[in-house]
């Protein structure tokens, strides 16, 4: 098999990732990223910055990091045009709602957890607290976009922007909710009926709940 993915079915980047995958239709193998010593080896070897997911290609010889530029690469090798928008102003929309779940979703959601793990010793309330803030901006942003009526993240096709959404939304909403936004709730019920989201969450079950915050009440 030529795509090797060294992730771990948990990630919500990795998922991210797998979501594209199954959406393409491209097979791969998985290299998990357990955290044992001879795992994390290898993983540094090709991922200096230890950040998942990695992408080898084996026929081409390439590997690719970071999970939006990884897809990219996948379409281009799918085919394009399918979670990249061949349009030029609906591929920039989808990278910016990329972008957005990324950095604001995404970013806000792991340094919570990063605090109430405990990973750099007593949780910072103050800290949390901002980024919480960050989270409900984030929400209020997507909300807005949402307003035009499309039916996914930007807009009529599914794409590179739902594929972030997907894990990044639903992970995040334990740690702030939706609330009453409408239009990222009826999005975000649309990602959970996805086939291949349904797959990413398939391959994450066997690891139990690894997220410290309990589903949303909302």
């Amino acid at each position: 098999m030529s795509l090797i993915l060294w992730s771990h079915p948990y990630s919500g980047y990795g998922q991210k990732t797998a979501v594209a995958l199954y959406e393409l239709g491209l097979p791969f193998e998985l290299k998990l990223v357990d955290g044992s010593p001879e795992v994390m080896d290898g993983f540094l070897a090709v991922s200096p910055f230890a950040k998942m997911p990695t992408l080898i290609d084996t026929a081409a010889g390439r590997t690719v990091i970071e999970s939006s530029i990884v897809i990219e690469y996948l379409d281009r090798l799918a085919g394009a045009g399918r979670l990249i928008p061949d349009d030029p102003e609906a591929a920039l929309e989808a990278r910016f709602i990329d972008r957005v779940l990324d950095t604001y979703v995404g970013g806000n959601m792991n340094r919570i957890v990063f605090n109430r793990l405990g990973r750099a010793g007593a949780p910072n309330e103050t800290a949390m607290a901002q980024d919480a803030k960050e989270l409900e901006t984030a929400w209020d942003m997507l909300e807005t976009r949402l307003a035009d009526g499309r039916t996914w993240g930007a807009g009529e096709s599914f794409t590179l922007a739902d594929c972030a959404a997907a894990p990044l939304m639903t992970y995040a909403r334990r740690l702030v909710p939706f609330g009453d936004r409408p239009r990222i709730r009826a999005w975000h019920a649309r990602l959970m009926a996805r086939p291949s989201f349904l797959r990413a969450l398939e391959d994450a079950a066997p690891f139990g709940d690894l997220m410290p915050a309990p589903p949303p009440e909302d």
